[in-house]
Formats: C-alpha cells, structure tokens, sequence
C-alpha cells in the first residue's frame, strides 16, 4: 500500500509511520519542518516539505497514493491559524486527495468534541452522539469538528472514502505523562488535581491508537464511518497517578481543591483570556466537561474494524511511567 501522513512528526504520527514502513508499506510524509522529519526519511519515509496551511506546496503531494492518514493539525495558537491549517488545510488536502484519485482518506479525530458537560454522570458516549456546538471547548474542538464534516462531505459526493477515527488520550513513552484530564502540574513537583480523583480517564495506548488507525485505512467496507477509540480498561485519576508515583517515589505531591475552587480559577482564567484578547487556557465549561463520569462505547470499532486493544493499557503505562522517571533520575557524574 502506498500512503500518504500529514501530521507524520507528532506524536501518533510518528508511531503511526514507523508501523507502517514495519509493515511494508511505502510512506511518503508531509514535513513542515525537514530536520523533525530527517528521522522518518533515515526509517525508510519518503520526505516531502510542506505546510497544511500554504495550498501551493499540496499539488502532486498525494501522487500515486493509495490512502491518506490526515492526522496534520496546528494543535495550538488562534482562531485564524486553526482556520488555516486545520479546516482550510484539510478542504486543500480533500482537493488534493480527488485530484490524484487517492482511494480512501483517514482522519483522526477526538473524542473531545463531544458534548460531556451536558451530559450526566453515567452517561454512555457513542457515535451516535452529536457534537458539542457551544463553541466552548475551544478552538481546536471546533475545528476538529469542522474538518470532520469537510471529510465525510466530500465521501458522500464520491470524492474520495472518508473514515474517522477519533482517538481518546492517547499515552506512551514519548508523550507527557500529565493528561490534562488529570490536573495542573506546578513547577514540576506538584499536581493540582482536578476534582476528588475519581473520575474515569478517555485513554488509548499509542500501539493500540496506531492499529486503529491501519485498520480505518484498510478494512473494506467502512466509507463515511467514524470510530470511537479507547482503551476497555479504565482508570481513575486516583488509580492513575498511583501507579506514576510507584515509579516516582511519591512525586508529584497532590493537592485537591473543592470543586467550587476549580470554577474560580477557570473564572480567573476567562477573564485573563478576555485583557489579553486570547483564548482561555481553560473555562468554566471545560471544568465540568472533566469532572464528568461518562462511559465510553467502542464497540462500534469492534464489530466493523474488528480492533481490540492490543497492549493492556496498565502495561502500556508502566512501560511509559518507567521511561518518564528515568528520564528525571539524576544522571551520576
């Protein structure tokens, strides 16, 4: 299979084109940066410079492609800079991909689009769950969404076979240990945690992640499908930051707030976006998103791309926690 990723020197993509080559596939990588991408090129990744956001560097990037995996996105930054790379780039990228005839185009969602806060403690989250349209969950949500629905428009007009997969937190060695689902890490020795430790965590371990992934790209039968990826085995704030501090030593120190205390500091934060003319790095809104406990259904993913978490999550995270505190121990002179 000759495929197509953007997005290939983030943290998925990176594992995600490392599989594939493993496979035998041949892997050709959009590039913002060349020297990030030198890595994949030496791993056997045909490297192509570009930027999602400058259409002129697109054309006869998707040549001779059989799938796309989209997975490009700004990740931070203003509204008009998730306007161009994420929505704009991927309107561009679709353009691109019916120009060349490429077969199918995979785009990686999240399942941060969805509408927790309005939901109750308990609550089952599927696909069948329409997306949150406060605009509250920031720029990225929305234009995650947004790029979705360019995806699937341009599979129902017979352009290309849109698939979504929309991805939980995903976790790994080489990734922050500190989802921000968790708490607030505070000058490194602290965790100010978000609400009493008890609330279920959206997670998937990156091997996992990249085989649902390779599936949406070549299971048969799945265009204009979106796929909800976590982990079956779930952890809580409380069991997941034990399991850290064993490999710690007891670090980071805990502190809990009230739940009323959480608001305020998102207040404080709303206002502080406000006189700087920025977004909010948090809101009211998006503290009760995280102190929600709703049920994640995947078995959508199961029955149609018949994936199964490969590596136990509690596996995948000792594997991960252990490089973390290595990578802090102090080096012996």
């Amino acid at each position: 299979m000759k495929v197509l990723v953007t997005g290939a020197t983030g943290f998925v993509g990176s594992h995600l084109v490392r599989a594939l080559l493993e496979r035998g596939d041949s892997v050709r990588i959009l590039a913002r940066d060349s020297a990030k991408g030198a890595a994949l090129g030496a791993a056997g990744a045909e490297v192509r410079s570009g930027d999602l956001g400058n259409p002129d560097g697109l054309t006869g990037l998707a040549d001779g492609v059989d799938t796309v995996f989209h997975l490009g996105s700004a990740m931070h930054g203003s509204a008009q800079v998730f306007e161009r790379v994420d929505v704009r780039g991927t309107e561009w990228m679709l353009r691109e991909a019916e120009r060349a005839r490429v077969g199918r185009v995979v785009y990686v969602g999240t399942v941060s689009c969805y509408p927790v806060a309005q939901m109750k403690d308990g609550a089952i989250v599927d696909e069948r769950c329409k997306f949150d349209e406060t605009g509250k969950l920031g720029y990225y949500a929305k234009a995650k969404t947004r790029a979705e629905a360019a995806v699937l428009a341009a599979d129902k007009r017979g352009i290309v076979e849109g698939v979504i997969v929309r991805l939980g937190l995903v976790c790994g060695v080489g990734t922050s240990v500190f989802p921000p689902h968790i708490g607030q890490l505070i000058g490194g020795k602290r965790l100010l945690l978000f609400g009493d430790g008890s609330i279920p965590l959206p997670l998937t371990y990156i091997d996992n992640a990249v085989d649902a992934l390779i599936l949406g790209g070549t299971v048969p039968g799945v265009r204009g499908e979106s796929f909800n990826i976590l982990d079956d085995d779930v952890l809580t704030q409380r069991q997941y930051l034990d399991m850290l501090r064993n490999f710690t030593g007891g670090r980071p120190k805990v502190i809990r707030l009230p739940r009323l205390a959480y608001y305020g500091i998102a207040t404080l934060s709303e206002l502080a976006a406000t006189a700087r003319r920025k977004e909010a790095s948090t809101n009211r809104y998006r503290v009760k998103t995280r102190l929600r406990k709703v049920r994640w259904n995947c078995s959508k993913a199961k029955q149609f791309l018949k994936w199964r978490p490969r590596v136990p999550l509690r596996e995948g995270l000792r594997h991960a926690f252990r490089a973390h505190a290595a990578a802090k121990a102090p080096q012996n002179e």
